[in-house]
């Protein structure tokens, strides 16, 4: 099989899963579980795929076709109990999955066991994620209350609800939605600490049974009596339509999220901070429904609880999440500065470009063509700089401009597709461990993660 037959491949599933040797993957004695929580595509809520599978659902799941486009997928299999190698996978973006060792990840020239991604290598994660086919709205007060509470909110047991902030809009917004849950805020000011604080009390008396009702609330959610290191994105969220998404990531940008512009490197600058790992990710998911990427990574003060980032560079990118989404409050006049300096720039590619294996097709093209590297430079405006041409990952945008000259259709999928080409960090061994695994029928892709894996 030539390298133009294996690039035509990619998606059709042309190369056989490899099977597991004996010595891979046996049957065990009774297990522990390696949860693989896959994107539905149905309700927008992320889930066991073995759960699932093991319920006798056939749920409707993100995956991709044959030009890695995304769509929607019935999805049955079944579920078996085996001892397996299991590895954990780190990307650049900050993902982090655990693997058994048969599962298969997309590179650009086709899909490999996770075993043999070397580091520096670069693999398929999505771009974005559709709303779901059946959204369930909540009502636009609670959209806003749950991103402030989750944000700068406290409702630890046995102490009163409060929500600080120094922004009034952040005050106003909170005032605003308390009073669908028939609470008055009470306003207290701490000067010295320059933060105002609301109480969010009951109107009515409290007696046995009967509960605060944004308490009450917050606890059907998951939500209440979390410490800030424990608290996540509910399901609920997920399952929203997209402009109720894009509400609650506006609010919740607006109490731990950061936009300025950095005027010493000319960028912007823009993050989430969090010290829930866990409330990190789960943004990280719910940007993919703005086409958003993100990126994730650990601080660590001394004396404190390590903290996570959520930082959304490029400038392509940046935009799309401050249209799309923006900021509430007094973060605001931040971001339309941000977006004011970003328009008309040119906007580089930075870490959003297609694998260098892509110029092994370029090379078929041109060989069959017979042309030089100059008449290629020619042909495609491409400044001719000699063999240093082909080691630079071209952005989408350029690869786009030369599959057009060359009329490949492989090329221009691959510049217009919804795949995002992340770059492994690390692959460490767990060891082997019983593990209940998902066999799903037709071997098709599934989104876990963000990430494509069959």
């Amino acid at each position: 099989m030539t390298e133009h037959d294996n690039l035509n491949d990619i998606a059709s599933g042309a190369e056989e899963s490899p099977r597991l040797s004996a010595r891979q993957c046996e049957t065990p004695e009774p297990a522990t579980q390696l949860q693989m929580r896959v994107a539905r595509a149905d309700s927008g809520i992320d889930e066991p795929l073995d759960e699932l599978l093991a319920n006798g659902e056939e749920p409707i799941l993100w995956s991709v076709g044959d030009r890695l486009r995304l769509m929607r997928r019935r999805t049955a299999g079944e579920v078996s109990i085996r001892r397996c190698d299991v590895l954990r996978l780190s990307l650049g973006s900050g993902r982090q999955l655990d693997l058994t060792s048969a599962q298969q990840i997309l590179k650009v020239d086709g899909w490999v066991p996770a075993t043999q991604l070397p580091r520096g290598s670069r693999v398929a994660v999505v771009r974005r994620l559709g709303e779901p086919d059946q959204p369930q709205r909540m009502h636009d007060s609670e959209v806003i209350m749950l991103a402030h509470m989750i944000g700068d909110g406290s409702c630890v047991k046995r102490q009163p609800i409060r929500y600080a902030s120094i922004d009034e809009a952040n005050l106003a917004a909170v005032t605003l939605a308390a009073a669908h849950f028939g609470v008055t805020p009470v306003r207290d000011e701490y000067a010295a600490a320059r933060v105002t604080t609301l109480r969010l009390p009951a109107p009515y008396r409290l007696t046995h049974g009967k509960r605060n009702p944004i308490a009450e609330w917050l606890d059907g959610l998951g939500l209440f009596g979390l410490r800030s290191y424990e608290k996540f994105v509910p399901a609920e969220v997920f399952a929203l339509p997209n402009a109720q998404v894009a509400l609650f990531l506006k609010h919740l940008w607006a109490t731990d999220g950061s936009v300025r512009w950095d005027s010493k490197t000319s960028q912007g600058r823009v993050y989430y901070a969090s010290t829930s790992r866990r409330l990190v990710d789960d943004v990280m998911h719910l940007l993919l429904r703005m086409g958003v990427q993100g990126r994730i990574t650990r601080t660590k003060k001394a004396d404190y609880r390590e903290c996570w980032h959520l930082t959304i560079d490029r400038a392509e990118n940046q935009l799309a999440f401050l249209n799309k989404v923006g900021v509430h409050g007094a973060r605001s006049i931040k971001a339309r500065e941000v977006v004011a300096e970003l328009a008309g720039r040119v906007r580089r590619p930075g870490t959003d470009t297609i694998p260098v294996e892509i110029w092994n097709q370029v090379k078929a093209n041109m060989a069959e063509r017979r042309w030089s590297d100059m008449d290629f430079a020619l042909a495609t405006n491409t400044r001719f700089d000699g063999p240093r041409m082909w080691t630079h990952a071209p952005g989408r945008t350029r690869l786009h401009r030369i599959s057009v000259v060359m009329a490949d259709p492989v090329l221009h999928d691959l510049a217009t597709n919804d795949i995002y080409w992340d770059k492994v960090v690390d692959v460490v061994s767990l060891g082997r461990r019983e593990v209940r695994e998902a066999t799903v029928q037709g071997n098709h892709p599934l989104v876990v993660q963000g990430l494509l894996v069959r």
